[in-house]
């Protein structure tokens, strides 16, 4: 018993020794530079850029990245990811769906049933019209039946009679034909409108799929967190698209990793060529040419499932479509949808936000919030800028499912971030607009990157290694999307600061300055984020002391 135990314990050291070493391998960089995307794939009706989830920055981090451009009348085509995935809109406006398994479909179009009723009712008051002639006619005909007919006046009112009735079933069976079609109008779950600046949430395994309905294209940015608990695979992002015979955007780079792991074991490589090219052929004999996760099913069997014709789920498995993963929609997508006004108010309403004091339930949760506009700014400097924050707190969504969470910031001329690090969290910073020189450090003082950052590239900060960000003449907006649901940001300048917290003495100890000097580090930067440029600060402090 003491053997197996030891043995036990033993294999959970090295084991957990070993992942130690490669979570340090990882991230044991001593650069970081800017990243633009590495492969673009072009489609129907726009561009997937995807940045190379290989690099040691990403990695580090546990991310993927992706950015899409799309359309007016453009549709990403149904998907879901192995892992979750948090996503900015950058510009545009379109509807985002979310699908889940087991939900109801509470979005009916009522407008259409209404249209049948309508329509019944009008029929109704015409077949009461041409009930009421023909009783016109009816006691013509009697009269003259008094007159000496009243034996042929009585089968005439017999034959019409039965000749009425039969009508009247007919017309009646035709109304509820027509009141059934207009009743089966479209349902489905919820979509809701997304516009520049939301923050959008999408758990691991949820389904959903983004349309432009504006008149300009919609640029979306989405990381994807592969290293969170709920991707149970390995450490490579999986996108099964749901229909489609799309590229898969992560697939070029595994085989290339695939690839390099493949020429370090000789050994084995053959073998494991012949046997991948076999499956391959045999892959591509049952599936024609999709690339949809319904592809590798056989029709037939596809067919008795969906209780369809096979030639439907020929269609369904996207065989020869040529099209991409971003397909043009003809004439527009019609969807059904609350009134925008009720949208609004429903996310300025803080029980909305926060529950109803029950718990929130899947089918109900909410997984949008705008992060872009400054009216709703957690940090404002005059002549500095500000800063929007999604947290856990704000959307349960990302406490519960996801585990990420956001904030966008907008320096001004010359502005600057403060001194930070995030205590609990890596960063991906995605530059909106502008350009800034950003600086990452490292622990013993070590610097990983001092550069330019511009608009469209993207740049890992670590947990807890410090950063400063100051914009140039054109200003910089950036979001940062971090890898836990509420990061927290400690910052070592300002009236918040590890600085601001110290006794004069012991800055003045530590720096081996004078307490008058140790007074300025403390006090003359007031602001605690975002900093102004220009000297008005830094001479706060000595004008009143």
């Amino acid at each position: 018993m003491s053997k197996s135990l030891c043995c036990f314990l033993l294999c959970f050291l090295v084991l957990f020794s070993f992942c130690s070493a490669r979570q340090q391998n990882e991230c044991s960089i001593s650069r970081f530079n800017a990243q633009r995307p590495s492969n673009q794939i072009q489609s129907e009706a726009g561009v997937t850029e995807v940045f190379d989830h290989n690099n040691d920055q990403f990695q580090c981090a546990g991310v993927a990245v992706v950015r899409y451009i799309i359309e007016p009348n453009g549709l990403l085509l149904p998907s879901y990811v192995n892992a979750p995935q948090l996503m900015y809109f950058v510009q545009g406006r379109g509807l985002q769906g979310v699908l889940v398994t087991g939900c109801p479909e509470t979005f009916q179009s009522f407008q259409e049933s209404q249209e049948g009723q309508q329509q019944g009712r009008e029929q109704q008051g015409q077949q009461g019209q041409e009930q009421q002639e023909q009783q016109e006619q009816q006691q013509g005909r009697e009269q003259q039946g008094q007159q000496g007919q009243e034996q042929q006046g009585q089968q005439e009112q017999q034959e019409q009679q039965q000749g009425r009735e039969q009508r009247g079933q007919q017309q009646g069976r035709e109304q509820e034909g027509q009141q059934g079609q207009q009743f089966r109008g479209d349902q489905h779950q919820k979509i809701e409108e997304v516009r520049e600046g939301d923050v959008f949430a999408v758990p691991t395994g949820f389904g959903h799929f983004i349309y432009n309905n504006g008149n300009r294209r919609l640029t979306v940015v989405s990381v994807v967190d592969i290293s969170n608990q709920a991707n149970q695979l390995d450490f490579q992002p999986r996108r099964f698209y749901l229909a489609g015979n799309p590229q898969n955007e992560f697939q070029q780079q595994q085989e290339e990793e695939e690839e390099e792991q493949q020429q370090q074991q000789q050994g084995q490589q053959q073998q494991r060529r012949e046997q991948q090219g076999r499956e391959g052929q045999q892959q591509q004999q049952q599936q024609g040419e999709g690339n949809n996760i319904f592809s590798g099913f056989d029709a037939e069997s596809l067919a008795e499932a969906f209780n369809v014709d096979v030639q439907i789920i020929r269609k369904l498995q996207g065989q020869n479509d040529r099209r991409g993963n971003i397909i043009k929609v003809q004439g527009g997508l019609q969807a059904v949808l609350p009134p925008r006004r009720q949208q609004e108010q429903q996310q300025d309403d803080p029980l909305y936000a926060q529950g109803n004091g029950y718990e929130e339930t899947i089918c109900s949760m909410k997984f949008r919030q705008n992060i872009g506009d400054p009216r709703r700014a957690d940090v404002y400097t005059p002549r500095g800028g500000h800063r929007s924050s999604v947290t856990g707190y704000d959307l349960p969504v990302l406490r519960r499912l996801v585990q990420l969470s956001a904030h966008k910031a907008h320096l001004y001329q010359d502005a600057v971030t403060l001194p930070f690090y995030t205590g609990n969290a890596n960063s991906v910073i995605y530059v909106i607009r502008g350009s800034a020189r950003i600086q990452v450090v490292k622990e013993q003082g070590e610097t990983v990157a001092n550069e330019e950052i511009q608009q469209g590239q993207v740049i890992v900060v670590p947990q807890n290694f410090a950063a400063l960000i100051k914009a140039r003449d054109s200003g910089f907006e950036y979001v940062a999307f971090k890898t836990h649901e509420n990061a927290r940001i400690n910052t070592l300048a300002g009236n918040l600061s590890l600085i601001r917290a110290m006794p004069v003495q012991v800055i003045a100890s530590a720096y081996q300055t004078s307490d008058s000097q140790a007074r300025q580090l403390k006090h003359n930067r007031q602001e605690s984020t975002i900093g102004a440029p220009g000297s008005a600060s830094r001479s706060q402090y000595r004008a009143s002391a």
